[in-house]
């Protein structure tokens, strides 16, 4: 009877340091887990608005007059687009934005000279202007010498339709963007479109097939209504560890990104750094970036170890982001009471966000503190794991 007693003391007290055993792994484990976690991640938004665009220019009829006229077989609303052009340049195009006003075109004098005016703050508008077949974006499937005349009708009419459905004013009369009910029906209808020389004797059809509006005029003008000037930029940290350099000379932040959007828009960026002397901006390698950064490119900011303390020191990262942009201006005929014409251009705008990042000294122990408390986890984790086995071995007992 004692000796099946002692044997079930021995039983129980196994059970207990099992047990204990498991909760010294368990405190490994949520240690090594703890050392590894990343921390704070920022981020932010800033804005700019577009630059100004110089120029002046004759405005001319492309070839002495010609036009497009679109048409459908169905109805006899037909809507007619001039095909205007700067300085007699053909390769030059410009587009109305006043369909119920005339243009100063027809004077061979210094009447039809176009200066450029305020500047376009409807990114709409400029949305559509820098879909046009003139900043080498094509809206048509059309090939050959033509395809410029089919673009053209379509942009024009798709900045006349945006203009008319923005505009409060517009379904008046004396609005400069409105348009009548039988041209809104030539527009919408139309699946043909003919070219005619100035003297109107002469028609070439240039395109026959789907329906204008449906397929290229409305898919423009909704995109230009929802479009926007608005550009983000993302500066964000891994996270708040350091690491030191094998050599232990420098002191390094975790890695840090910089994003756009869109992203496609962001061309390059710069880096100023604040706060502690010496700090430095190195790629993913550890090579000292320059001057200007090219999109997409990650990097650390650097530290002397002999210029980190004991004391929490803070760096301030700023990342200037330079995004291209639509510009535009109005431009204005010398003769009052003319149709203004626009023109747009790709600018830039520049951008700036930044981020902090703490740097704090320790005592030198051979390891950093992520290391450290890794190290820790790990021998006790072991440990853990020793007890667990040495306990669920049998016990042997003398007989």
């Amino acid at each position: 009877m004692e000796e099946n007693n002692n044997k079930k003391g021995k039983r129980g007290i196994v059970d207990t340091s099992v047990v204990l055993s498991f909760v010294v792994a368990v405190f490994a484990v949520f240690s090594l887990a703890m050392a590894g976690i990343s921390m704070m991640q920022n981020s932010g938004v800033s804005y700019a608005a577009p630059t100004t665009l110089p120029s002046e220019f004759a405005f001319n009829l492309l070839n002495g007059g010609e036009t497009v006229v679109g048409s459908n077989t169905s109805t006899t609303n037909k809507f007619t687009v001039p095909m205007y052009v700067a300085d007699n340049n053909e390769e030059n195009s410009i587009f109305c934005v006043e369909h119920n006003v005339d243009p100063d075109v027809y004077s061979t004098s210094i009447d039809n000279k176009y200066t450029a005016g305020e500047v376009i703050s409807d990114y709409g508008l400029l949305y559509l202007l820098n879909k046009s077949y003139v900043n080498g974006v094509s809206v048509t499937d059309t090939t050959g010498p033509n395809s410029r005349y089919v673009e053209a009708w379509i942009t024009q009419t798709a900045i006349w339709m945006y203009l008319y459905e923005t505009d409060a004013t517009a379904t008046q009369v004396s609005s400069p963007n409105h348009l009548t009910a039988e041209e809104i029906d030539g527009i919408k209808k139309a699946n043909k479109l003919t070219k005619y020389d100035a003297e109107l004797t002469t028609a070439t059809d240039i395109y026959s097939g789907d329906n204008l509006y449906t397929t290229y005029v409305k898919p423009l003008v909704d995109a230009a209504k929802s479009a926007n000037n608005v550009a983000i930029l993302n500066v964000s940290k891994e996270n708040d560890e350091l690491s030191k350099s094998d050599d232990k000379k420098y002191y390094f932040s975790s890695l840090i990104t910089v994003t756009g959007d869109p992203s496609s828009a962001l061309k390059y960026y710069t880096i100023t750094l604040d706060g502690i002397e010496g700090a430095k901006a190195v790629d993913e390698v550890g090579e000292e970036l320059p001057a200007t950064i090219t999109s997409g490119t990650k990097f650390y900011v650097r530290i002397p170890a002999e210029k980190v303390t004991t004391e929490v020191q803070k760096v301030k990262v700023t990342v200037n982001g330079t995004f291209t942009t639509l510009e535009g201006k109005y431009f204005n005929a010398a003769t009052a009471n003319k149709q203004k014409v626009v023109s747009v251009t790709t600018g830039e705008k520049n951008i700036s966000k930044g981020v902090e990042v703490e740097f704090v000294g320790t005592e030198d122990t051979g390891m950093s503190t992520f290391q450290t408390i890794y190290f820790i986890g790990l021998i006790v984790l072991l440990c853990g794991v020793g007890i667990v086995y040495a306990n669920a071995k049998p016990v042997q007992v003398k007989q």
